[in-house]
């Protein structure tokens, strides 16, 4: 038996105890296989949990398959960074999506998930998926396409990501996006990492005016996780009733996805944080969430 352990902050961290599968490194990050009995087969990169078998379709509903159901009717998506390929696992069950691209700049990773996760090797076989290796920044400055969901499934805004966090990158893909075309981002703990949490609700704000909020709780991460529907057309909570009800009598069934999370209001010290923290993340002034903690809060 082997322990894995993670610090998130300075201060406060998470052991894992199980057997570690494999540990490795691709040009831009390491990555590391561990299995626990609670949460199965998780994966780390850069030391830092990303996904665990046991609740990753809660991470992926409600950040792939919520903006789905809450545009009119949505055929393409694209998915900024998602390495895991478990946003495009998400995605190909919504059978009506005919356009489904992925823009990863780490073929490493995507490689490694689909050797060791035997349902991406599957996943990846669909049609209508397009994996692109390439900066997804440089990309969509160059591409005419246009889209009607836009899936951000990146690491924490930190090194070269935090390029992808910042007011000009989200205006870049508002342009990018068709007539009521919908944004999905996760957006942080705003108890531990308060700082990041306002930054980056305020930097999408700053380009899209209208955002739906949803507070879960992500076990494999120990503590609750916020994700971000943002559009420039209003949001209907009503649309995402009435397609989330169509789904299930075709029998695609979210089990993880509880609508009623976006009525939730703030609570004060949620609004208080906004208020006293954040800022507008720009490319000349990029937020970095870790540049303020030790370095082995990284390893």
């Amino acid at each position: 038996m082997q322990i894995k352990q993670e610090w998130t902050t300075d201060e406060f961290g998470h052991t894992y105890k199980g057997k570690a599968l494999w540990k490795g490194k691709t040009p831009f990050q390491s990555m590391q296989l561990f299995k626990n009995k609670t949460f199965g087969t998780m994966l780390f990169l850069d030391g830092k949990i990303q996904i665990s078998e046991r609740d990753e379709n809660r991470y992926h509903q409600y950040l792939v398959s919520a903006p789905v159901l809450a545009h009119k009717k949505a055929s393409s998506i694209c998915i900024v960074g998602g390495g895991d390929c478990f946003a495009l696992e998400e995605a190909i069950k919504f059978k009506g999506l005919k356009r489904i691209l992925m823009v990863e700049i780490d073929k490493g990773v995507v490689d490694f998930c689909i050797k060791y996760y035997p349902v991406i090797k599957k996943v990846v076989k669909d049609r209508r998926i397009e994996i692109v290796y390439q900066d997804a920044r440089k990309y969509l400055e160059d591409t005419k396409e246009k889209f009607d969901v836009m899936i951000i499934d990146l690491t924490e805004p930190h090194g070269p990501s935090k390029m992808l966090y910042t007011n000009e990158f989200y205006k870049i893909c508002a342009g990018k996006m068709n007539k009521g075309g919908i944004l999905s981002i996760h957006t942080d703990n705003y108890v531990l990492f308060p700082e990041s949490y306002a930054t980056i609700y305020k930097t999408v704000k700053s380009v899209f005016p209208n955002i739906f909020t949803a507070r879960i709780d992500m076990p494999c991460f120990a503590m609750g996780w916020t994700y971000r529907l943002a559009s420039k057309e209003p949001l209907s909570y009503a649309r995402v009733i009435r397609n989330l009800a169509a789904l299930k009598k075709k029998g695609h069934i979210l089990e993880q996805f509880t609508p009623t999370s976006y009525l939730l209001n703030p609570t004060p010290e949620e609004v208080n944080i906004l208020k006293k923290y954040g800022r507008i993340s720009t490319d000349k002034k990029p937020f970095d969430k870790f540049a303020r903690l030790k370095k082995y809060v990284l390893k």
